[in-house]
């Protein structure tokens, strides 16, 4: 479906000033997108629990209605945050920003209401076809996990989900650290598609090495570490990390990515108790 969305730029310039270009082609487009993402909406609810706890009647009474909320309750789906990185596209206001595909409303309807509204309302513009995609690539990122370890060439050739840096995360759930608001954080991390964290073998036997290196950015690099969420997101994407030091700390500078499916902040800090329990013996200091 991408193929084809990227086939419509040889007579569409794709930016702000035609994001309310219609046409056949375009309502056939969204019409197809949409009966795609019903269909994994449907794949994705037999995986959660709310379905496995059904009867056989009422998995099959479940399937012929609304599968979204049960979906979106587990993946957060409208929370989810993706942005464009195709080069043919011009968009130079609210689509060159990361965006919430889910979150889309035109004509008081949202991505999910599209299909219907396509027959009465005309909502068979440009900016529907690209939200409806946008969800579609959000569905597919759950559905098929894989996708994340694909090279570049074999992923989406027009959307990229956001990864959430290890840093808030893992800080989030370290006392000390008292400027780092802890709901803006999980706010942050729901809004992800994937996520960086602390690599298994370091989670289960934490090495003495790794928390010196913790400790020592916790005393003597309070300031760069101690701040807003912001702040520490824009250190990161400046430098690739929140500062310069030969002693960065192993944890962070050599993470595992993974895909966000349906944690939340305290499932992580949970598996970090461990490694947390061995700061605290250590006396970090305040």
């Amino acid at each position: 479906m991408e193929k084809e969305l990227l086939e419509m730029t040889d007579y569409i310039h794709f930016s702000e000033n035609n994001l309310d270009v219609y046409s056949i082609k375009l309502a056939n487009f969204i019409l197809g997108a949409n009966v795609e993402c019903e269909s994994l909406l449907k794949e994705l609810f037999k995986l959660t629990e709310h379905y496995q706890s059904l009867s056989e009647d009422e998995q099959k009474e479940s399937l012929e209605n609304s599968t979204y909320v049960q979906v979106n309750a587990v993946y957060k789906l409208d929370m989810k945050t993706i942005f464009m990185t195709s080069k043919i596209f011009y968009f130079q206001d609210i689509y060159s920003e990361p965006f919430k595909p889910f979150k889309y409303k035109k004509n008081k309807k949202d991505s999910r209401q599209i299909y219907n509204a396509i027959k009465h309302d005309k909502v068979n513009h440009l900016e529907a076809a690209l939200n409806m995609l946008g969800t579609l690539f959000v569905l597919n990122s759950y559905f098929y996990p894989e996708l994340i370890n694909k090279d570049q060439d074999d992923r989406s050739k027009i959307f990229r989900g956001r990864t959430a840096y290890i840093e808030p995360l893992f800080l989030s759930g370290i006392d000390e650290i008292d400027k780092l608001d802890k709901k803006e954080v999980a706010d942050y991390f729901e809004s992800c598609s994937y996520y960086a964290w602390i690599q298994s073998p370091e989670l289960k036997n934490p090495r003495d090495y790794a928390l010196r290196e913790i400790n020592f950015m916790l005393e003597n690099h309070r300031d760069e570490t101690n701040r807003s969420l912001d702040d520490l997101l824009e250190s990161r994407r400046e430098r690739g990390k929140l500062y310069e030091s030969n002693e960065y700390p192993f944890l962070l500078a050599v993470p595992v990515i993974s895909l966000n499916n349906g944690k939340n902040i305290s499932m992580l800090l949970d598996e970090a108790k461990e490694f947390y329990g061995a700061l605290e013996q250590m006396k970090v200091p305040k």
